[in-house]
Formats: C-alpha cells, sequence, structure tokens
C-alpha cells in the first residue's frame, strides 16, 4: 500500500513539474561535436578526427593519414601528412608537395550559419607545423592574408589560420 502511495505522489509530482513547464534535467544532454574545417556541407554528417581533411576550399592543401591523439572541446591534436599543391606556374600546372606535419586545432566556436549542422562546434583556430620540411611558401615571420600568418611552433616552421568560420552549404 506505502509502494502505491509513493508511485501515486511521484506521478502527481511529475504531472505538476510537467503543467507548470518545469522539466527535469536530462539525464543525457544532446553531445556536443566539434569539427575542423572551413566549407562544410551541411547536408553530410559532420567528421570528427578525419583521416583526410581539405583545408584550402578549393583542394590545392590536404591533409591526409591523420592521427589524431586528442579531439574535444580542449583542441585537437594530431599528426599526418600536408599535401599541398605549389601554384606555380598556376595551380592546375603546379607541383604537388607531401610533407609530414603535426597539426593543432583549438578554440571551437558556434556556426553563425543556420545552414550549419546544430550542435556542431568548429575549431577557429589551426596550427600546421612542418617538423622536416616544410613548402616553400611557409616563412615564418610573414603573413599571407588576413588570418593565415606564417610562425614557428616548438622550433617548426608552421602556418597559423585563425578566426576561422564555416562556410555551410545549404542542406
Amino acid at each position: 500500500m506505502a509502494r502505491t502511495a509513493a508511485v501515486w505522489v511521484s506521478l502527481a509530482v511529475g504531472s505538476i513539474l510537467c503543467a507548470s513547464g518545469v522539466a527535469a534535467a536530462d539525464p543525457h544532454p544532446p553531445a556536443t561535436a566539434f569539427a575542423i574545417g572551413m566549407c562544410v556541407d551541411g547536408t553530410q554528417p559532420v567528421q570528427e578526427r578525419p583521416l583526410r581533411f581539405a583545408y584550402n576550399c578549393d583542394g590545392t592543401g590536404v591533409m591526409t593519414g591523420m592521427n589524431w591523439t586528442s579531439w574535444g572541446r580542449a583542441g585537437a591534436n594530431g599528426t599526418g601528412t600536408d599535401v599541398a599543391i605549389e601554384c606555380q606556374p598556376n595551380c592546375a600546372q603546379g607541383t604537388r608537395l607531401a610533407n609530414p606535419i603535426v597539426v593543432r586545432a583549438w578554440n571551437p566556436v558556434s556556426p553563425t550559419s543556420d545552414d550549419c549542422p546544430r550542435g556542431v562546434q568548429y575549431y577557429s583556430d589551426v596550427t600546421i607545423a612542418y617538423p622536416k620540411s616544410a613548402p616553400p611558401w611557409i616563412d615564418p615571420g610573414t603573413t599571407w592574408d588576413v588570418g593565415t600568418d606564417f610562425v614557428t611552433v616548438d622550433g617548426m616552421p608552421a602556418v597559423h589560420f585563425s578566426g576561422l568560420a564555416p562556410n555551410c552549404l545549404a542542406r
């Protein structure tokens, strides 16, 4: 009898909370996914820890064979190979260069576009460091463009992309 009364009290309290608009905390809140990228296809699932990633939207710079040792709110760390095209005399005829890389991504932010997938934050800062040899255009201390600076990371020549925001294609 006491058990039946306890069940009825629980049901009554639950009904009152629901009717009053007070909801219990979700025991399984939606997880935030983290992604790296400027060009995002909103019709495709978000890829966390991608094995291959085009960091230039035109395919002239691609990280391949990526091995991510960490990935989450605090950032992402990985190693792989940068396959980039030296656009001389132009990108179509340029030499394809492959160099080992050390990648660090951090500062996740929510996108501002409604075309981006919900529940995803994108790393807005990324460095690609070259431990063995760097492409000839990597010149620490110079800037390629706004948000693209050539720096040194742990003694390695690197490129730092800052202020990245995804450009999501419509779903």
